[in-house]
């Protein structure tokens, strides 16, 4: 088959599709990609065939930092990039998918129903948090209003009504997709970010019941398989930093904000440096040279860039800013995690952590050499943790699960039944 893997946003959006991209590769697939412009040549060297996607996500400090507003990112996502552009997405999807027989979306695709109708081709979406979900049987901490956590305590029903004001909401916000369908000849949708992203056929939930079990208002269509991971390896150079560095003492902490947050947040590296200095730890920040304006000790290691699997294996814990990649990967390297949450569904992932047992969470408005301090000796010293986590990387198991993913994605693909249920 020929399947095109799409995706909107950061690496931490595209790491997992190329995962899946990779694997159906390796069924004998023809796997093709269609993501932001500034990934092309990276996805390139890959080997995959490329497709521009717009609206382009460039990495810019001031538009990156405006777009993670604690409370209003989100609407100006959807407002100034996402709907705006809905035509301009519409085509280049359309593009993407000629002689496609299949399609994995990731999210903000809101036009992959209108796509997969014209084509005639079935397709899933993949959910790679719990939070998109919105599920009011299992409440996920809203960024924009994490106040509202609280009320799970009364069941579901708070959330429903709180659900509902956000489908009135964001079928406002929609307003030009909705526009565009009329003009395709489509009927009028429900809420895009709450329900026609879903796909009737299949809908990836990417991420294991540990982290959340499935919820009867959950899609029916849905599977849950487990994360995907994204082997990278480590340039030679890199690896011989890590690996002098790593045989120069005991298991450092690793401090990083992932491929976004790290361009607009400079100042929680020099903070970051503060703690692990004061608990006389060693560290390794994985930040451009931009990112750090202070000088470093020898105990102390700074990386432009490295595969998170060849680094976290070796330390003793990570700070990060709560991205699901970086979640599934603290997991996997079996370390406690301090989550500084910035937006969007990493607020949600660190708590779920935290109520893992394995993470401490710090507010963004709250984070200071302090703080950090404090929450790393936290995680560091929890008895019962290094137990906890031990049990949490053994019932992990990447290539079943992916396994699995592409098992999905056969099925539906090549039988003319829907999946109904965790089939």
């Amino acid at each position: 088959m020929r399947i095109v893997f799409a995706s909107l946003g950061s690496l931490g959006d595209l790491h997992p599709l190329l995962a899946i991209a990779r694997a159906a590769e390796k069924r004998g697939h023809v796997a093709v990609v269609a993501a932001s412009e500034v990934y092309r040549d990276y996805v390139t060297c890959l080997g995959f065939e490329f497709f521009r996607i717009r609206p382009d996500f460039p990495h810019d400090p001031q538009l990156l930092a405006h777009l993670f507003h604690p409370q209003l990112g989100p609407e100006r996502l959807m407002t100034e990039q996402v709907f705006p552009q809905v035509k301009t997405t519409f085509s280049d999807l359309m593009e993407a998918t000629v002689d496609a027989d299949f399609m994995v979306v990731g999210e903000l695709l809101y036009v992959a129903p209108m796509v997969a109708e014209v084509r005639g081709i079935r397709w899933a979406n993949a959910i790679l948090a719990p939070t998109s979900f919105l599920s009011a049987c299992d409440p996920c901490v809203l960024a924009p209003a994490p106040v509202l956590f609280h009320l799970r305590k009364f069941g579901p029903w708070p959330h429903r009504v709180i659900f509902w004001f956000g489908r009135l909401m964001t079928k406002r916000w929609s307003a030009p997709l909705q526009a565009f369908r009329k003009e395709m000849g489509f009927a009028a949708g429900l809420s895009p970010v709450f329900d026609d992203k879903h796909s009737p056929w299949l809908v990836l939930a990417l991420f294991p019941r540990i982290l959340a079990a499935p919820q009867r208002d959950w899609p029916p269509a849905m599977v849950q398989t487990g994360f995907p991971f994204f082997e990278q390896f480590a340039s030679d150079e890199v690896s011989r930093q890590l690996s002098e560095f790593l045989a120069q003492g005991d298991p450092p902490v690793v401090v990083t904000l992932g491929s976004s947050v790290v361009y607009f947040s400079a100042d929680f590296y020099a903070m970051a440096v503060t703690a692990i200095q004061q608990l006389g730890k060693r560290a390794i920040l994985l930040a451009g040279p931009n990112a750090i304006r202070v000088p470093l000790p020898a105990t102390m290691l700074r990386l432009d860039y490295a595969p998170l699997a060849a680094v976290l294996p070796h330390a003793s814990a990570v700070v990060h800013q709560g991205g699901i990649g970086t979640c599934a990967e603290s997991l996997r390297a079996g370390i406690p995690s301090v989550v500084v949450p910035f937006g969007y569904d990493q607020p949600d992932n660190g708590e779920r952590l935290r109520r893992l047992g394995v993470a401490a969470v710090i507010d963004r408005k709250r984070v200071s050499a302090e703080s950090l301090a404090a929450a790393l000796r936290q995680v560091l010293e929890t008895p019962g943790s290094v137990q906890r986590l031990a049990e949490i990387r053994k019932a992990m198991h990447p290539q079943q699960e992916m396994a699995a993913t592409m098992d999905a994605i056969e099925h539906v693909a090549r039988n003319c039944r829907k999946i109904i249920g965790n089939e």
